[in-house]
């Protein structure tokens, strides 16, 4: 870097506001690195004077006021061209800069190059321009941009923050993170039980201790989200000036805050920063330290910058504490973590099919969200599974295509693709190939499409061959093979369905109805599928609950859905004891509630089996048809302690519903056998 030791004199006007004048300090320590001999005077606003006032390298101080008198204002301007200044950066570019005459000055107007995007990129260029006209590069201007200066934090500021740290029975030497939970803007503002869950889950599961810091006007925020997270939890709101602000930042593990002055200190004492961000741009504005990460949500309004929301805050009001805490962990378990802006900002998933199939694909929702943590995701389904995915904390919308009714004919499928064009997605996953949604995916405008290659594979952009019917492995692991053109490679099979609190207290108002207490350990029955290829005989299930409730003493509870409800009664007239008949008496959502309360759920190879597996309840399932496409290990469930029972007879080729020898395969699965599973789960001898 080439010194002006020519420099005597310097002029800095920086911004008024905190953030702002935070984010052009690179430029003050470019001035001061290539004009090491000049005097610098700063001219700072009332709330920006705190960064200069114990700043070293500032020769003076003017602190005004831009609501300043008129007759001020013009004291202002001639003392400054009294000045004899040789540079002149003007960051604000205000009325002044014209009455100083100076050999190096910033343009009044700039243009700046694709490479300059952040606020602080844009205030150093400006310093630099002043400086060495437009005479450098690319790389030179980062090189501009390398090193710090936290001058401004006063060795007594660093002592009386010791100090307040050990009120609090903590030391700078202590691993803590610091929360932000204010801001100057409501706009920008997270929610308060946001914030309350961050914190609880950090000292859960780092062990870290959390600071909140703040002004006096959080100092209700923070007494709020101290109360309601436990202990570990100190808040420090109102207690601190500037330079013990920054103290503390510079000896944080990391920071966590919405978009406000602290999380720009953090940026520029170069800490590991997570930034929540609803309308502000985060491409000016967002953490700018080297493992910084932003928190939002690509909505389609976002980032507005509008002091007026239509849509109740939705940018911000979206964001979980889940993804937050999915920022955290990047923060503290990745090696590189860093500020980039996705490939795909806006991601469908559709799968329009039945509940299993859907069940099944919630582990590919988990993976987009880990590996794209800022991604708007969407999921596409049929309306009568959208209560399996609608509450996923991995998913920002739930689109129900109503293929059937209100979504059926070629109009209605013209409209619909319309609608799905105005939310821009980026990327579209078609799980379960149709026609039309292939169609609709396309008259959407989607960029890429990718999906497998039958049922109109014309209409997507990337496909797959289709070999399920093979079944040489699992469903799940079929979903994962159109995640890889995304560029993720390893998923866990875990299924998520949510729980909704209506739910939980309908199932236990029911229970209680029926006389089923909190001790009964319940037995889940499921005698209904889809096909009569996968019924188990009625006989055989109206035995085994007999056999259940004498040899074990438990409650069963038959559950069918309302079109099977035929098959439940017809269980209930075999049995020679007293099940209780609950079938078309739940929703899906309902129906995982009360298998969360079952010991063990019996079912043939259908959609409740996938749901117990999502709410990890030990689960039986009774398989038919010697078809590979239809076998255990395509369609086994996904849960730690389950059991499939499935008898390979000699039926060559097997016809499904038209077979011709009494479903033999369904008639070799016996009571005993399945009765001897289920006593093993029931007595724990499975985990």
């Amino acid at each position: 870097m080439v010194e002006l030791l020519e420099v005597k004199k310097v002029l800095y006007i920086t911004m008024s506001n905190l953030g702002d004048a935070i984010m052009a300090l690179p430029a003050f320590d470019f001035l001061r690195r290539c004009c090491p001999q000049a005097k610098i005077t700063v001219v700072a606003g009332p709330r920006t004077k705190c960064i200069f006032e114990n700043h070293p390298d500032v020769s003076e101080l003017i602190i005004f006021d831009k609501q300043a008198s008129l007759r001020q204002k013009i004291d202002l301007f001639f003392k400054l061209k009294r000045g004899s200044f040789d540079v002149v950066v003007d960051l604000r570019d205000t009325f002044y800069r014209w009455g100083v005459k100076a050999c190096y000055k910033n343009p009044a107007r700039l243009s700046y190059p694709s490479w300059v995007t952040h606020a602080s990129q844009k205030h150093l260029f400006k310093a630099a321009v002043a400086l060495f006209g437009l005479s450098f590069t690319e790389e030179q201007f980062h090189e501009f941009n390398t090193r710090r200066n936290p001058s401004f934090i006063s060795w007594k500021d660093q002592e009386s923050t010791e100090k307040l740290l050990e009120e609090n029975k903590l030391s700078r030497k202590d691993e803590f993170v610091l929360v932000a939970p204010g801001c100057r803007s409501d706009l920008k503002q997270w929610g308060k039980e946001g914030f309350i869950a961050v914190a609880r889950q950090i000292r859960e599961k780092y062990g870290y201790p959390v600071i909140l810091l703040g002004d006096k006007s959080d100092q209700l925020l923070a007494r709020a989200i101290v109360c309601a997270s436990g202990e570990g939890i100190v808040d420090l709101s109102g207690k601190t000036n500037f330079g013990m602000l920054a103290s503390l930042v510079q000896w944080s593990k990391f920071v966590i805050g919405n978009d406000s002055g602290i999380l720009q200190i953090a940026s520029y004492l170069d800490k590991p920063t997570v930034g929540i961000y609803g309308p502000s741009d985060y491409k000016q504005y967002g953490p700018w330290s080297k493992r910084g990460l932003i928190v939002r949500k690509n909505i389609l309004c976002a980032p507005c910058r509008k002091a007026v929301c239509p849509f109740d805050h939705e940018c911000i009001k979206t964001i979980t504490p889940y993804d937050v805490m999915l920022a955290v962990r990047l923060i503290l378990e990745s090696d590189e973590a860093k500020v980039c802006e996705n490939k795909y900002q806006r991601i469908l998933v559709v799968r329009t099919d039945r509940i299993g199939d859907v069940l099944i694909s919630t582990p590919v929702i988990k993976a987009l969200r880990d590996h794209y943590p800022m991604s708007f995701i969407a999921m596409m389904v049929s309306p009568y599974t959208r209560d399996l995915v609608e509450g996923n904390p991995y998913l920002d919308l739930t689109i129900a295509f109503d293929k059937d009714k209100k979504d059926a004919g070629f109009l209605a499928t013209l409209s619909f693709a319309h609608k799905l064009k105005k939310m821009k997605f980026d990327v579209v996953i078609v799980l379960h190939p149709t026609v039309r949604v292939h169609l609709i995916c396309f008259l959407a405008g989607i960029k890429e499409r990718i999906g497998y290659d039958r049922k109109a594979p014309y209409f997507l952009t990337k496909t797959f061959p289709h070999t399920k019917q093979r079944g040489e492995k699992h469903e799940a692991e079929y979903n994962f093979d159109l995640l890889v053109p995304l560029g993720i490679l390893e998923v866990k099979k875990d299924l998520y369905m949510p729980i909704k609190e209506t739910s939980e207290r309908f199932v236990e108002d029911f229970l209680k109805d029926i006389g089923v207490s909190e001790k009964d350990k319940i037995v889940a029955i499921n005698p209904a599928a889809s096909c009569i290829s996968r019924r188990w005989p009625l006989q055989k299930f109206a035995d085994l609950i007999d056999q259940l409730i004498t040899t074990y003493n438990v409650k069963v509870l038959i559950v069918a859905d309302t079109i099977h409800r035929t098959l439940s009664e017809e269980v209930l007239r075999l049995a020679r004891s007293n099940p209780y008949d609950c079938s078309g008496r739940f929703s899906l959502s309902q129906l995982a509630s009360l298998f969360k309360k079952c010991a063990l759920v019996i079912s043939n190879d259908s959609g409740p089996v996938h749901i117990a597996a999502a709410v990890e309840t030990p689960v039986i399932s009774i398989f038919g048809r010697n078809q590979p496409g239809l076998s255990p290990q395509r369609w086994a469930p996904l849960s730690k302690v389950h059991a499939v029972f499935h008898k390979k007879t000699d039926c060559t080729p097997c016809l499904a519903h038209d077979c011709l020898n009494q479903f033999k395969c369904l008639e070799a699965i016996t009571v005993s056998e399945v009765l001897d599973q289920a006593g093993q789960i029931l007595k724990g001898a499975i985990v």
